[in-house]
């Protein structure tokens, strides 16, 4: 009998995707590229990073410590002919497969020089505040809307015609971009932002937040809000603060934990020892280690005025936090019309205090808004699905899955 032997097939070397961004500065839409990045299956692509500006940022760090190289290409001011010379080069040096370009403006710099290049494999992602536009009434804007003006809505149109696929962080949101800049959705895809997800089928069992709890000195008595964010106008804190010293009047049990830092932090510590809760208020810096936070708390509160999408919520969600958050932009979405969460609104401290006592007194209650929290976070957030869907639209846009068929949204 005669064998026949066959030489094994060759494995095909992973195709290159480039990320470009304007800045790394710390946001939803930078978080979102830096986990995208990181999180590319190695055997099937290879990001770089193209930014105009690294800011004092620890997202090059995590790139780079994935091994995933990061390129500064300063930019001059406005629509330069230079600029999109300075990204051929770069994308001449890296010949990527895919170019992938955050938000308008990168889109339409970094469209052009794909184009130029004979590379039609070209994505766009809208950050949620990219979407917002002026059809709507704002209480609060941290910045000018990107869609405010007609020069922008042009750019908006032309970067968009430079992409083949738009993905936007929720239906409602690239809806809305659509149809304010008059462009038909048909490039539209539909996928949000992701987090990491843990098995935490019994959270009060979690070996992690009990140790959490041991490094905070908190006590099994205490019941632990917290917020995560910049301390900055746009999150409200004196609407936090002045709820939270209405809630520790009622229930002296509840401690209150803020992550962050930001230019408002001196004014906040005032207005703490204005309000006589000094001793029950914590500020807590910038922490690297969020996720593992959150999972030795009890209640997670957000109470901005304007939240464009709310990524700090979902990384509460998936660690099996009870949720108080003010009713704006996407947050009723978010959590589910309040089935995962208690929604509240903006610039109320009095149902901002009465939500925390309700849900410093129910122990019941705090578990079942857990738990439904982390399963919409396992089912609709997982950064696992999400890193999935922008593989499966790099593959499709290369061929890999024969001809484009629309990602699930």
């Amino acid at each position: 009998m005669i064998s026949i032997l066959r030489a094994p097939r060759s494995r095909r070397a992973p195709r290159r995707v480039l990320l470009a961004v304007e800045g790394l500065g710390i946001s939803g839409k930078t978080k979102a590229l830096t986990d995208l990045a990181c999180g590319l299956d190695p055997d099937r692509w290879r990001p770089e990073v193209v930014c105009l500006r690294r800011e004092d940022s620890p997202l090059a760090g995590t790139l780079e410590r994935a091994g995933v190289p990061v390129h500064e290409v300063p930019f001059e001011d406005g629509l330069d002919p230079r600029n999109v010379w300075r990204l051929v080069g770069r994308l001449r040096e890296t010949g990527p497969d895919v170019v992938h370009c955050f938000n308008p403006r990168m889109m339409l710099h970094g469209g052009l020089a794909a184009h130029l290049l004979g590379i039609w494999s070209t994505v766009g992602s809208l950050s949620a505040f990219a979407c917002q536009s002026p059809e709507r009434d704002y209480d609060f804007l941290p910045q000018p809307l990107n869609t405010a003006t007609r020069r922008n809505r042009y750019r908006n149109r032309v970067a968009v015609a430079l992409m083949r696929r738009l993905a936007v962080v929720s239906r409602g949101l690239g809806e809305q971009f659509f149809r304010f800049n008059g462009m038909p959705a048909r490039k539209m895809r539909v996928i949000g932002y992701g987090v990491s997800v843990p098995d935490l089928d019994d959270a009060a069992a979690d070996p992690e937040r009990a140790a959490v709890r041991r490094e905070l000195r908190l006590g099994p008595e205490d019941v632990v809000a917290c917020s995560v964010g910049r301390l900055v106008e746009q999150k409200d804190y004196p609407t936090q603060l002045c709820g939270f010293a209405a809630a520790v009047r009622r229930e002296p049990r509840l401690t209150m934990l803020l992550a962050g830092d930001g230019p408002l932090r001196p004014a906040l510590e005032q207005t703490v020892r204005d309000l006589g809760v000094d001793d029950r208020v914590r500020f807590l810096g910038h922490r690297a280690d969020v996720p593992r936070l959150l999972r030795g708390i009890d209640i997670y509160v957000i109470t901005s005025r304007f939240e464009p999408y709310g990524v700090a919520v979902l990384e509460a969600k998936a660690a099996a936090c009870a949720i108080v958050a003010t009713s704006v932009n996407e947050m009723p979405e978010i959590l589910s019309r309040g089935a995962s969460g208690v929604l509240v609104p903006p610039r109320d401290p009095e149902r901002l205090a009465d939500a925390l006592v309700t849900l410093a007194r129910d122990a019941a209650l705090r578990g079942r808004l857990a738990r439904r929290a982390h399963r919409e976070a396992r089912d609709r957030h997982s950064l696992r699905v999400t890193v999935d869907r922008y593989q499966a639209l790099y593959d499709e846009l290369r061929g890999g899955m024969g001809a484009l068929t629309p990602v699930p949204g």
